[in-house]
């Protein structure tokens, strides 16, 4: 299906395979709901673009293998697991009656993950975005930051307004004897230079249930840009890279008002010395003048947009 794009704008299911090694071996356990923009081959391997969607509630193992057809049920990951494993499958599963609700489905996945050793470690910590939305002045009643909306996978914002991204964090681990956990940092970094981050970049996951915020702003623009961050976690809080990271691509849509503040103001200041030399002159006269203010503003729109200028 992936060399003719089948798999395009399907919907497929997260989950994490335990091992043999615990009390329940080979279990599939259901994380998060993805949708496909993309699948492609790169040599031998397959390489997926995806947008996350929600986390699910009401899912097991059982349901889901299930929901497999009976050749692809019994290639499945098993006591009896052979070469032939299969770790990817088509299942006949509606996943709209186990989209979760908001936090508490976040919640309950990181709960269940960190019943398994991997997810079950000092340096563990769950982590999941809110929220984009603009910042308030105001810290009052209806004044908290309203979510952005998202086009085709992209926080949609305007350049020249502060923003804030908030996360919650999970830190499900408790050290048998006590020990103190290890330090671990919540980190962002722009992926572009033309994004600033007002807030402190790094920030400490310091308990069980965390809420971080980052905010951020792009400079005001007359066009359009593409921009976006990573969130990752670190122990190291001057590291510039980290694990489990996460990219957020933001759109900066670009100002009307701007662009033609801009231009009338470049046309001015190149349109002005020329009016006042063919004035000197003796040659300045309505068309003179048309002629000149039509290069003038020709000058400040090529100027703003680059493709008038390549043109």
């Amino acid at each position: 299906q992936v060399p003719r794009t089948m798999l395009a704008d399907s919907y497929a299911l997260v989950c994490y395979l335990t091992d043999d090694t615990v009390a329940v071996p080979h279990e599939i356990v259901p994380v998060r709901l993805v949708r496909i923009i993309r699948a492609e081959r790169v040599g031998s391997s397959y390489i997926f673009t995806i947008a996350a969607q929600d986390f699910v509630s009401g899912l097991d193992d059982a349901t889901i293998r299930s929901a497999a057809s009976d050749a692809d049920r019994a290639q499945l990951s098993g006591p009896a697991t052979g070469t032939g494993t299969l770790f990817a499958f088509a299942a006949d599963l509606d996943h709209r009656p186990h989209r979760g609700a908001g936090l508490v489905a976040f919640e309950a996945t990181a709960l269940a993950l960190s019943a398994h050793s991997p997810f079950n470690r000092p340096a563990t910590a769950f982590y999941t975005v809110v929220r984009v939305g603009r910042l308030s002045a105001k810290s009052w009643f209806n004044s908290w930051p309203q979510p952005s909306a998202i086009t085709k996978g992209a926080f949609d914002l305007a350049s020249g307004r502060r923003y804030e991204c908030e996360v919650y964090c999970l830190r499900h681990y408790t050290s048998p004897d006590d020990t103190p956990l290890p330090d671990l940092w919540l980190g962002v970094a722009a992926t572009e230079s033309t994004l600033d981050f007002a807030s402190a970049t790094r920030s400490p996951i310091d308990s069980r249930y965390d809420v971080k915020r980052f905010v951020f702003a792009a400079e005001p623009d007359a066009l359009r840009r593409v921009s976006g961050f990573n969130l990752f976690l670190t122990p190291d809080p001057t590291s510039e890279q980290g694990a489990q990271d996460i990219t957020l691509p933001l759109i900066f849509r670009g100002s009307i008002l701007i662009a033609a503040l801009r231009a009338l103001l470049i046309g001015i200041a190149t349109a002005g010395p020329s009016m006042v030399a063919v004035n000197a002159a003796g040659k300045l006269n309505p068309g003179v003048a048309t002629v000149v203010i039509a290069l003038g503003v020709l000058a400040g729109a090529a100027a703003i947009f680059p493709s008038i200028r390549k043109a």
